[in-house]
C-alpha cells in the first residue's frame, strides 16, 4: 500500500498523504469511487486535502446511519441529502425526489458554501443544473458523493480556486443497514495505534409510533450517531432543524439547539419535533429545555442515576421518552 501525496494536510502548511487499501471489501471504500470521467477517485488525490477526505468519510457515516435506521424501522430507504462541514452534519433531509438536495441547501444556505454533499440521488446534468440554481452564483461545494455523476454535470460545479470533488459509486443507490462500516477502525496516537470495531447498533423504535414519528427519529438518530459527542439532534417533517454537537454538557447542547432553531427562523418547528441524544441525560434540565418547546419525542440511552427523574420530567410535559441501555445503544462518535 503506497502513500499518495495530497495537496495538503489539515492546514496548508501541513503535508498530507492517503494510503489506499486495495484489498478492502467495503463497497463504499474510497477505492470504489470514481470521478465523472470514470477514473479512480484517488487519481485526483493531488488536488485533495486531508479535510476533503475526512469530510467525505464523515458524510458517508451520516448517510449510511440514516439509511440503516430507515430500513430497520420503515422497511425502505428514502432519498437523502446530507451536508457536512468541519466533521459535523449540519443539514439533512429525507424525501422522495432530488428536492431533498434543494431543501438541505435552503435550510442552511449560509453554511452550505464549501460543505460536502452526500446523497443517494444520481447527479444527472439536469439535476446539476438545478443544484447550481439552488446554491446561487459562486457558492460551490467542497465535494459531492453520489451514486452516479454524469460527465456533463461536472461543469456546473467548477470552482475559481481548487476543486469541487465529484465522487461516484453505484453502491450509494442501495444504502441500508448492510452499508454500515464493517472493517476495523484505527487511529494513530503517539507511539501506538488504537483500533475498535465499528458501532453495530441501529435502534428499533417503538411499534406504536406512527410512520411520521419513526421517520423523523430515524433521521435524527442517524445524524446524531455520526456527530461529535455530546450531541443533541432535532428533526421535524424529515428535516434536520438543529444538530448541536461537540458539547461537554447536554444542557449546553440543548440550549444551542434551541438557539440555532431561532437563528434559522424555525423555532415553531420545535413543536412536535423528534430529538435524539447520543448519551443519557445526567440531569433533567436538558430535557426541560426541550419539553418546554413542546417537542414530541426524545430518544436517549439510559444509564444515569437520575434516569427515573428525567423520564418522569418528560412525562409531565407529555413527551414520549424512549431509552435503551447505554451498554447497548450509546452512540458516541468522533473521539
Amino acid at each position: 500500500m503506497a502513500m499518495i501525496a495530497l495537496n495538503y494536510g489539515e492546514n496548508p502548511q501541513q503535508q498530507g498523504f492517503v494510503t489506499a487499501d486495495a484489498g478492502s471489501q467495503d463497497p463504499l471504500a474510497i477505492t470504489r469511487f470514481t470521478l465523472p470521467d470514470g477514473s479512480p477517485a484517488l487519481s485526483d488525490a493531488a488536488s485533495m486535502s486531508w479535510s476533503t477526505l475526512k469530510e467525505f468519510d464523515n458524510s458517508l457515516e451520516a448517510i449510511t446511519r440514516v439509511a440503516a435506521a430507515f430500513e430497520v424501522n420503515l422497511g425502505e430507504v428514502p432519498k437523502i441529502a446530507v451536508l457536512t462541514s468541519r466533521g459535523t452534519p449540519f443539514s439533512a433531509v429525507a424525501g422522495s425526489s432530488d428536492s431533498v438536495i434543494k431543501l438541505a441547501i435552503e435550510n442552511e444556505f449560509r453554511s452550505a458554501y464549501g460543505a460536502f454533499l452526500v446523497t443517494n440521488v444520481e447527479i444527472t446534468e439536469q439535476t446539476a443544473y438545478k443544484i447550481r440554481q439552488w446554491m446561487g452564483e459562486n457558492r460551490p461545494f467542497l465535494g459531492i458523493a453520489a451514486p452516479a455523476i454524469e460527465a456533463s454535470a461536472a461543469a456546473y460545479f467548477e470552482r475559481k480556486a481548487r476543486k469541487c470533488h465529484l465522487l461516484a459509486n453505484p453502491a450509494m443507490a442501495k444504502l441500508g443497514r448492510s452499508s454500515l462500516r464493517q472493517e476495523i477502525m484505527a487511529h494513530a496516537i503517539r507511539g501506538a495505534t488504537v483500533s475498535q470495531q465499528p458501532n453495530p447498533y441501529v435502534p428499533t423504535l417503538p411499534a406504536e409510533w406512527d410512520a411520521d414519528l419513526k421517520a423523523d427519529m430515524s433521521l435524527a438518530w442517524g445524524i446524531c450517531a455520526a456527530s461529535p459527542s455530546s450531541c443533541i439532534t432535532v428533526v421535524k417533517d424529515r428535516n434536520l432543524i438543529a444538530n448541536a454537537a461537540g458539547y461537554v454538557q447536554l444542557v449546553t447542547a440543548t440550549e444551542n439547539a434551541v438557539l440555532h432553531a431561532k437563528l434559522t427562523q424555525r423555532t415553531e418547528m420545535l413543536i412536535g419535533a423528534s430529538v435524539c441524544s447520543d448519551s443519557f441525560f445526567s440531569f433533567a434540565d436538558a430535557v426541560d429545555h426541550l419539553a418546554r418547546r413542546k417537542v414530541k419525542a426524545i430518544f436517549a440511552p439510559s444509564g444515569s442515576m437520575r434516569d427515573e427523574e428525567v423520564r418522569n420530567h418528560a412525562r409531565e410535559f407529555d413527551v414520549l421518552f424512549h431509552t435503551v441501555p447505554a451498554s447497548e445503544g450509546r452512540i458516541f462518535y468522533g473521539h
